[in-house]
């Protein structure tokens, strides 16, 4: 006698559903530990959808037909259109859902009259195949279209492609072969496609997971560069961002200005008001500082109450207008209510230079800060590199543009911007 292979449904839908509450469950507990990262709640309200689907095909013969066909395959259906809204969510796509659920209510419109009306389960399952597979063609195709981000993403993409490949096999082999009248009994078609569900919910769960934990890696990450109290960079962040904002003036040439901001007396607010009032003084400046930035320009809090502004693109007489308008900003709001201390700034700006390194051109504004206040506060005062004396052997090397530019902000070194 010719053995034969079996496979147990029953089991095979137990077996998949608790997977998919497991992962469910996972998901859950980190979108309640991480409720800034969005998109992780959706995630585990599509696995839980699909495990839901999975007890409620357990539970036919048990309700009535029409009942049951339209609850398991509709959960199924909200199960990938979650999956779809949560990956797209967390990667910062915006969703296209509006054709996703309007074919969503046709199938399952459809699944229903091809119950009550017409039983005939190879129908359902065709247009089943085909409204899930929908789902996850706009899935692959967002997938694709953000390839280089990850090898997450790439990988994501596959499992999806493989996901689609498997529903296409389904809703063809079951309009070839058919199936069963009763979708317990085995083998058949839908058999070897809960097979492949099981291992796609086993890859989708860990992919899904892996895709989170690097988007909570790289939340944490620029957690660690800003200040948590005014919102700026803090030190580290605005270091770095230095470094690289220097080289690319080196490189093409563009000119970078930096500015240094103090507040002026500012242990006057912390004694007068208390540190509530301190803080509330810092928050109030670095929003009056960022105002007056373009969306590229950065502000970072490298100390108490110090504030360190970089101006890719600025020369030096475009940053004096920056610092003439922040200083008029800081200062126009009445006194504060709980010091009775009107705030004031002192800055000290430089332009970058060839040879500067980012010690360099903090130093520059630094002393240029120590000016400020030596002129008696609430205003900008400037500092520039010292003009490089070309060698007489290579004078065609000169960058004449460069040269020009070092001229007129020599010339213009003696301004003193005052609010």
């Amino acid at each position: 006698m010719k053995p034969t292979f079996q496979f147990d449904v029953g089991t095979l839908f137990v077996t998949e559903g608790l997977i998919c509450l497991i992962f469910a469950l996972v998901l859950f507990i980190v979108a309640r530990k991480f409720p800034d990262l969005r998109g992780s709640m959706r995630l585990s309200q599509a696995f839980f959808a699909a495990g839901a689907s999975m007890a409620s095909f357990l539970t036919r013969g048990f309700v009535p037909l029409t009942l049951n066909v339209v609850l398991s395959n509709g959960l199924l259906i909200l199960s990938g259109l979650l999956l779809y809204i949560g990956i797209d969510t967390v990667l910062g796509i915006r969703p296209r859902t509006r054709l996703l659920v309007a074919t969503s209510l046709l199938t399952l419109c459809l699944l229903a009259w091809f119950t009550a009306m017409d039983d005939r389960i190879k129908v359902r399952i065709v247009f089943l195949a085909i409204g899930t597979t929908l789902i996850q063609i706009f899935l692959f195709i967002d997938l694709v279209r953000h390839w280089r981000r990850s090898s997450v993403v790439q990988c994501l993409a596959v499992a999806v492609l493989l996901s689609i490949i498997a529903h296409v096999a389904w809703g063809v082999g079951t309009a070839l072969r058919g199936t069963p009248a009763n979708i317990f009994q085995g083998p058949s078609v839908t058999a070897i496609y809960i097979v492949t569900g099981i291992f796609s919910a086993c890859g989708l769960g860990v992919l899904c997971l892996a895709l989170v934990t690097r988007e909570i890696t790289a939340s944490i990450e620029r957690s660690a560069r800003r200040d948590p109290l005014t919102g700026t960079l803090n030190r580290l962040g605005i270091e770095e961002l230095l470094s690289i904002e220097l080289e690319r003036s080196r490189r093409t040439f563009v000119p970078l200005s930096l500015a240094l901001l103090d507040i002026d007396h500012f242990k006057a607010f912390n004694d007068n008001g208390g540190h509530a009032a301190g803080d509330d003084v810092l928050r109030n400046v670095a929003a009056s500082i960022t105002r007056h930035l373009r969306p590229y320009d950065a502000c970072g809090r490298i100390g108490g109450d110090e504030f360190l502004v970089l101006l890719p693109g600025s020369t030096a007489s475009d940053t004096a207008f920056i610092c003439d308008r922040i200083l008029g900003e800081v200062s126009a709001p009445p006194p504060h209510f709980a010091s009775g201390i009107a705030p004031t700034v002192s800055i000290g700006f430089t332009e970058a230079d060839l040879a500067d390194l980012p010690a360099d051109l903090i130093a520059r504004a630094d002393r240029a800060l120590y000016a400020a206040k030596q002129q008696g506060r609430n205003c900008a005062q400037m500092e520039l590199a010292p003009l490089q004396t070309l060698p007489p052997e290579a004078p065609a090397t000169a960058n004449p543009g460069r040269r020009f530019r070092r001229l007129r902000r020599a010339a213009s070194s003696v301004r003193n911007i005052r609010s």
